[in-house]
Protein backbone atom coordinates (compact mmCIF):
# COMPACT_ATOMS: atom_id res chain seq x y z
CA UNK A 1 0.00 0.00 0.00
CA UNK A 2 0.92 3.74 -0.58
CA UNK A 3 2.70 5.58 2.27
CA UNK A 4 -0.10 7.91 1.48
CA UNK A 5 -3.11 6.11 3.41
CA UNK A 6 -0.75 4.72 5.95
CA UNK A 7 -0.39 8.41 6.32
CA UNK A 8 -3.71 9.57 6.65
CA UNK A 9 -4.62 6.12 9.37
CA UNK A 10 -1.61 7.25 11.17
CA UNK A 11 -3.23 10.51 11.78
CA UNK A 12 -6.30 9.90 12.36
CA UNK A 13 -5.41 6.66 15.00
CA UNK A 14 -2.66 9.21 16.77
CA UNK A 15 -6.03 12.25 16.65
CA UNK A 16 -7.96 9.51 18.23
CA UNK A 17 -5.23 8.94 20.79
CA UNK A 18 -4.52 12.49 21.57
CA UNK A 19 -7.99 13.26 22.11
CA UNK A 20 -8.58 10.07 24.30
CA UNK A 21 -5.74 11.17 26.68
CA UNK A 22 -6.04 14.70 26.71
CA UNK A 23 -9.91 13.94 27.82
CA UNK A 24 -8.59 11.36 30.28
CA UNK A 25 -6.43 14.48 32.35
CA UNK A 26 -9.06 16.63 31.93
CA UNK A 27 -11.56 14.23 33.87
CA UNK A 28 -9.09 13.32 36.55
CA UNK A 29 -8.86 17.27 37.06
CA UNK A 30 -11.62 18.87 37.08
CA UNK A 31 -14.25 15.63 37.23
CA UNK A 32 -16.58 13.72 35.48
CA UNK A 33 -17.53 15.22 31.92
CA UNK A 34 -20.94 14.47 31.55
CA UNK A 35 -22.42 13.11 28.08
CA UNK A 36 -18.89 11.55 27.79
CA UNK A 37 -19.48 8.33 30.03
CA UNK A 38 -20.29 6.49 27.09
CA UNK A 39 -16.56 6.67 26.34
CA UNK A 40 -15.68 4.61 29.30
CA UNK A 41 -13.01 7.78 29.77
CA UNK A 42 -11.87 6.73 33.87
CA UNK A 43 -9.87 9.95 34.56
CA UNK A 44 -6.80 7.25 35.13
CA UNK A 45 -3.79 9.51 34.61
CA UNK A 46 -1.81 6.23 33.76
CA UNK A 47 -3.75 5.07 31.10
CA UNK A 48 -4.14 8.69 29.68
CA UNK A 49 -0.35 9.27 29.61
CA UNK A 50 -0.40 5.67 27.48
CA UNK A 51 -2.40 7.39 25.23
CA UNK A 52 -0.91 10.52 24.81
CA UNK A 53 2.60 9.06 23.66
CA UNK A 54 0.86 6.44 21.44
CA UNK A 55 -0.98 9.30 19.78
CA UNK A 56 2.50 11.16 19.48
CA UNK A 57 4.66 8.77 18.17
CA UNK A 58 1.30 7.88 15.45
CA UNK A 59 1.06 11.80 15.17
CA UNK A 60 4.86 12.14 14.68
CA UNK A 61 5.26 9.09 12.17
CA UNK A 62 2.04 10.76 10.07
CA UNK A 63 3.44 14.27 10.03
CA UNK A 64 7.64 12.72 9.11
CA UNK A 65 5.92 10.87 6.14
CA UNK A 66 3.50 13.82 5.22
CA UNK A 67 7.01 15.94 4.85
CA UNK A 68 8.64 13.19 2.62
CA UNK A 69 10.85 11.54 5.54
CA UNK A 70 10.52 7.87 4.88
CA UNK A 71 11.80 6.96 8.85
CA UNK A 72 8.09 8.45 10.06
CA UNK A 73 6.48 4.57 8.51
CA UNK A 74 8.39 3.44 11.17
CA UNK A 75 6.98 5.80 13.76
CA UNK A 76 3.42 5.00 12.54
CA UNK A 77 4.52 0.97 12.61
CA UNK A 78 5.62 1.22 16.38
CA UNK A 79 2.81 3.54 17.23
CA UNK A 80 0.19 0.55 16.04
CA UNK A 81 2.35 -2.25 17.77
CA UNK A 82 2.50 -0.10 21.38
CA UNK A 83 -1.53 0.51 20.68
CA UNK A 84 -1.94 -3.35 20.25
CA UNK A 85 0.36 -3.77 22.38
CA UNK A 86 -1.25 -1.65 25.23
CA UNK A 87 -4.72 -3.23 24.32
CA UNK A 88 -3.32 -6.44 25.21
CA UNK A 89 -2.56 -5.47 28.58
CA UNK A 90 -5.85 -3.60 29.11
CA UNK A 91 -7.57 -6.90 27.78
CA UNK A 92 -5.49 -9.40 30.11
CA UNK A 93 -6.29 -6.74 33.35
CA UNK A 94 -9.78 -7.06 31.97
CA UNK A 95 -9.78 -11.12 32.17
CA UNK A 96 -7.85 -10.77 35.42
CA UNK A 97 -10.67 -8.45 37.09
CA UNK A 98 -13.39 -11.23 35.80
CA UNK A 99 -11.87 -14.32 37.08
CA UNK A 100 -11.41 -12.53 40.43
CA UNK A 101 -14.78 -11.28 40.62
CA UNK A 102 -16.08 -14.67 39.96
CA UNK A 103 -13.69 -16.79 41.99
CA UNK A 104 -13.01 -14.51 44.81
CA UNK A 105 -15.97 -12.23 45.27
CA UNK A 106 -16.63 -11.06 48.42
CA UNK A 107 -20.28 -10.54 50.44
CA UNK A 108 -21.90 -7.83 49.40
CA UNK A 109 -19.74 -6.71 46.91
CA UNK A 110 -21.66 -5.39 43.67
CA UNK A 111 -21.28 -7.59 40.59
CA UNK A 112 -18.63 -7.21 37.93
CA UNK A 113 -19.59 -5.97 34.74
CA UNK A 114 -17.36 -6.43 31.57
CA UNK A 115 -18.74 -3.20 30.40
CA UNK A 116 -17.87 -1.59 33.06
CA UNK A 117 -14.48 -2.88 32.58
CA UNK A 118 -14.11 -1.41 29.15
CA UNK A 119 -11.02 1.39 28.62
CA UNK A 120 -9.97 3.62 25.56
CA UNK A 121 -6.72 1.39 25.51
CA UNK A 122 -9.07 -1.32 24.74
CA UNK A 123 -11.16 -0.24 22.11
CA UNK A 124 -9.24 1.94 20.76
CA UNK A 125 -6.56 -0.97 20.14
CA UNK A 126 -8.80 -2.57 17.44
CA UNK A 127 -7.40 0.58 15.20
CA UNK A 128 -3.99 -0.93 15.94
CA UNK A 129 -4.62 -4.55 15.37
CA UNK A 130 -6.72 -3.20 12.12
CA UNK A 131 -3.47 -1.13 11.04
CA UNK A 132 -0.94 -4.22 12.18
CA UNK A 133 -3.16 -6.74 10.00
CA UNK A 134 -3.10 -4.62 6.76
CA UNK A 135 1.04 -3.98 7.15
CA UNK A 136 2.05 -6.22 9.79
CA UNK A 137 4.11 -8.00 6.95
CA UNK A 138 6.24 -4.94 6.26
CA UNK A 139 6.43 -4.21 9.83
CA UNK A 140 8.19 -7.48 10.66
CA UNK A 141 9.77 -8.15 7.54
CA UNK A 142 10.70 -4.55 6.24
CA UNK A 143 9.20 -3.14 3.07
CA UNK A 144 8.94 -5.08 -0.04
CA UNK A 145 11.82 -5.24 -2.61
CA UNK A 146 11.58 -3.63 -5.48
Amino acid sequence: MNDKIKTIFGAAAGALYTASGTLQFVWAIFGSLGGLEVLHISGDLFNGFVLLVIGAVLLTGAWKVSTGAMEGVSFIYVGLFLSVLFGAVALCSTVAGAIEATFFAGEGESAWSAVDAVSPLLYLAATGAIGLLAWGREFFRGPPAS
